[in-house]
């Protein structure tokens, strides 16, 4: 081979390495997409109300489904379905049984063992941009009051147009990272005058800047294809049979929402209803409003260490183990799963089995007699149990006040206030 040839050769070589690195160098050097998340809370919604109200919704836009408030009556996670405990659960991902905010009490603090989205995102990135916009005052003055220090954004508005105009602002002059509103007017409605016209025109208003909150959100994703956008909406609780007020166990009180603008895993789209106590018209069956704060967390790329003992499971990814939870009565943990993979259980935060997730169920050969914490991880997505040991009668609903009978603000009424009758 003569000398220019071979230089030749060399050249044509040098020249596909060269096409060879820029057809391989996207896949390495691409970066993530930045995650954001907007939740919309609207305070007191009925789902079937507001699906009454025709074809055209906003909500119609979104993936949604029926999920459960309030916990399971009978057991230890059974928690009144008004505003405190129900807004707390959302953004902790835990029940009232850990997070301690048992009522509208504004004295009431979240365990710092359990803390809220605003804390876990903060503690995850420093830098993130995170804000809390509400029209009800207590989530921000009180059962959140110290996780909300570190926020870039925490303020209450008069109006939920104020709370829309605040947000509109956020989103379109912020990083925006994790936002959180709270829409009070539709609970307002109910509890002034009970299911009828107002209640549906405070629905219809809601849903109206329901859709401003989308559209904005989709122009920025536009703009910005490096942004990835969740948007979850929910509601703390439903409304009794006449509309006017809640906080007890009945179906219609304990029937709430989760939708979202990405497809949701089967936990969400599957229901799938724990055999020995389906709730009321296979109500357990459907996700839980627990599994807001988890499936937030995962979005934003945030691990969920079993430490962390949340009682909800993500709706987005591997769902894990679903319905988990305790009989005491025969120290059996329980779970739906046809999955082939296996099941690693803790117990107070060390290992004491691993268990095929097709069968089901495990025996604790202790017994359930005391207050435990039970973890259940597979596929990498745990879910928490806590049993109670001995019956705590606060949270069984004991003396709770009924924020509908308080006022339509949700105003805390003392210790010693009656309870309601609707």
């Amino acid at each position: 081979m003569s000398k220019l040839k071979g230089v030749s050769v060399l050249a044509a070589l040098a020249a596909l390495a060269v096409i060879a690195i820029f057809q391989f160098k996207p896949d390495s050097t691409v970066q993530a997409r930045s995650p954001k998340t907007l939740l919309i809370g609207m305070d007191g919604v009925q789902l079937q109300r507001y699906e009454q109200l025709g074809s055209n919704l906003n909500l119609q836009r979104l993936h949604y489904n029926k999920a459960y408030a309030g916990g399971v009556t009978g057991s230890s996670s059974r928690q009144s379905t008004i505003s405190g405990p129900g807004w707390t659960t959302l953004l902790s991902g835990v029940w009232a049984n850990k997070h301690d905010v048992i009522s509208n009490q504004t004295n009431l603090r979240v365990n710092p063992e359990f803390p809220s989205l605003f804390r876990r995102v903060r503690d995850a990135s420093p830098s993130a941009y995170i804000a809390s916009i509400v029209h009800w005052a207590p989530i921000n003055t009180a059962f959140l009051l110290e996780d909300v220090k570190s926020n870039d954004l925490v303020e209450t508005q008069a109006s939920d147009a104020r709370v829309i105009a605040r947000t509109l602002e956020v989103l379109s002059q912020t990083r925006a990272d994790f936002t959180f509103i709270q829409l009070d007017e539709p609970d307002q409605a109910g509890h002034d005058a009970c299911f009828g016209a107002g209640y549906n025109n405070a629905l219809r208003v809601a849903d109206n800047q329901l859709g401003q909150l989308l559209d904005a959100v989709e122009a920025r994703a536009r703009e910005n294809p490096d942004e990835d956008w969740l948007v979850l909406v929910t509601t703390d609780h439903g409304r009794d049979t006449q509309g006017c007020g809640h906080g007890g166990d009945s179906e219609q009180e304990k029937t709430a929402f989760i939708a979202s603008n990405k497809p949701l895993n089967a936990e969400l789209t599957s229901p799938s209803p724990p055999a020995e106590n389906p709730g009321p018209n296979d109500l357990y069956g459907f996700t839980n409003q627990a599994a807001v704060a988890p499936t937030v967390l995962r979005h934003m790329g945030i691990t969920l260490p079993t430490s962390w003992r949340l009682d909800g499971t993500p709706l987005l990814g591997e769902t894990g183990v679903r319905k988990a939870r305790a009989d005491q009565a025969t120290a059996r943990l329980l779970w739906n799963s046809q999955e082939s993979g296996e099941v690693v259980i803790e117990k107070n935060g060390q290992r004491v089995a691993q268990v095929k997730a097709d069968v089901q169920q495990w025996v604790d050969p202790q017994g359930m007699n005391d207050k435990a914490d039970y973890t259940l991880t597979l596929n990498g997505t745990p879910a928490a149990v806590r049993i109670a040991g001995q019956a705590r009668p606060h949270l069984v609903g004991a003396g709770l006040p009924r924020d509908g009978c308080i006022s339509s603000t949700h105003q805390a009424a003392p210790d010693s206030s009656p309870a309601c009758q609707w």
